[in-house]
């Protein structure tokens, strides 16, 4: 090995989840959703770069609208609505598809047996097996890529049901039950990884008590219930979404009939509620409309969480706020979407950021499944420089940060092997 290679100093921290930028802050800034008024008793959900939203209406009564917004281009259209009007349901990504699960076609009190997929190549809905208890004001998630979790709803009846949609067979199956008594509707709900959440809502009265259900992989019919400290305040109609080890509640409607502009994060870690202050617009009655995303901004990715419309007394317009990363501070910068909350569903190199670098740069890839990868730098004649990392790794977004000090300025190549798949790209250290 010659000298250079020998006296090379390469600092790598290799970790998945741990340089993507967490929320700090709340902007309002955004295009607000078509249409004229509040809305409520829609669902929002984010695949790809687009943030769907569908159903519900500024009474909350049943709509077929469907809205998407381009997170990169900013702006807002109307896609096909969904066949029947909807209100009340919840929108799952699954399988690079969207599911509209639950709600009720009549009114969001009602629930109603018809389940749809839409279809983002197609722009197309299609009908699905009926779901075996309609409910409305549940929460749905979407488990390893082929497993949908419909959880509680029930306007009036506060069912404790967990019914499961297999995607692969048009089938519906229902899964251990969250504990007798704890059913509710209109409640913040999200999933990470196994762990299923639900949080707050009403039952007659609203609620502040935090449950999280661990799904067991060998049957994931079967779930753990487990109980978590309480949210600080009863809320009932907040929207909840989970991503990158944390689980995020925006609140609801609270004593009163006001409503509350602060954010509750449960850290998986630290097994502890903080919250942040802020929201530009008040709003309660969110049910899904609460989405997340990994977004870059001006080359840094960081978690986004996107609140599209909801309503409270006095206010009049359908506003697009997001809790986000110190990246969007005063809201500004290009916006380029990269990934949602779901498995990633192929696998993924992406560009090194920043680029040039001086000296340290950072590498984001995505792993659809658990592979063997491994990492290498090399120059631009293929010779390899450094082997960063050669080991197993799991299925999500995953991050590489080094640092070139003792590297000379020059054009070098990063390399990402993992199982069958393989990929190259160039960075440039410009010192």
């Amino acid at each position: 090995m010659s000298k250079f290679l020998t006296a090379l100093l390469l600092t790598l921290t290799f970790s998945a989840y741990s340089q993507i930028f967490q929320p700090s802050q709340w902007c309002g800034n955004f295009p607000v959703m078509p249409g004229t008024g509040t809305i409520w008793g829609h669902a929002s959900v984010v695949l790809g770069d687009t943030i769907y939203v569908a159903g519900g209406s500024s009474s909350g009564a049943p709509s077929s609208v469907f809205y998407k917004y381009s997170i990169y281009g900013n702006n807002w259209s109307t896609g096909n609505g969904t066949p029947v009007a909807k209100a009340g349901g919840d929108l799952v990504a699954c399988r690079n598809k969207i599911y509209y699960i639950g709600g009720g076609n009549t009114a969001i009190a009602t629930g109603t047996s018809e389940t749809y997929v839409y279809d983002p190549a197609t722009g197309s809905w299609s009908s699905l097996a009926d779901i075996p208890t309609p409910v409305t004001g549940n929460v749905a998630e979407c488990y390893n890529d082929s497993l949908i979790y419909c959880m509680l709803g029930g306007w009036n009846t506060y069912e404790t049901l967990i019914q499961v949609y297999n995607v692969n067979t048009n089938v519906w199956s229902q899964a251990t039950q969250i504990p007798s008594g704890n059913g509710r509707r209109c409640f913040a709900g999200g999933l990470l990884g196994n762990k299923l959440f639900v949080c707050a809502g009403f039952s007659s009265v609203f609620r502040n008590d935090f449950w999280i259900g661990t799904i067991n992989p060998a049957n994931p019919l079967q779930i753990t219930w487990t109980q978590k400290p309480n949210i600080s305040v009863p809320t009932s109609r907040p929207g909840g979404t989970a991503i990158m080890g944390k689980f995020y509640v925006v609140m609801g409607e609270i004593s009163g009939g006001s409503a509350n502009d602060s954010v509750a994060i449960w850290d998986t870690t630290s097994n502890a509620w903080t919250y942040r202050d802020g929201k530009p617009i008040r709003t309660n009655n969110l049910y899904g409309s609460i989405s997340a995303s990994i977004t870059y901004c001006n080359n840094r990715p960081g978690v986004k969480i996107w609140c599209a419309g909801g309503s409270i007394q006095g206010q009049v317009s359908r506003p697009l706020d997001v809790f986000a990363d110190t990246c969007l501070l005063n809201c500004s910068g290009p916006l380029t979407g990269i990934s949602n909350n779901q498995v990633p569903v192929s696998y993924k190199l992406l560009q090194n950021y920043p680029n040039p670098f001086n000296p340290q740069t950072k590498i984001v890839f995505e792993l659809p499944k658990a592979e063997n990868v491994r990492i290498t730098i090399t120059d631009i004649l293929g010779r390899e420089l450094k082997l960063l990392s050669e080991e197993k790794m799991e299925s999500g977004i995953h991050e590489v940060t080094f640092d070139g000090s003792s590297f000379s300025s020059g054009v070098y190549f990063y390399k990402l092997e993992a199982g069958t798949f393989s990929d190259t790209k160039k960075m440039v250290l410009l010192k």
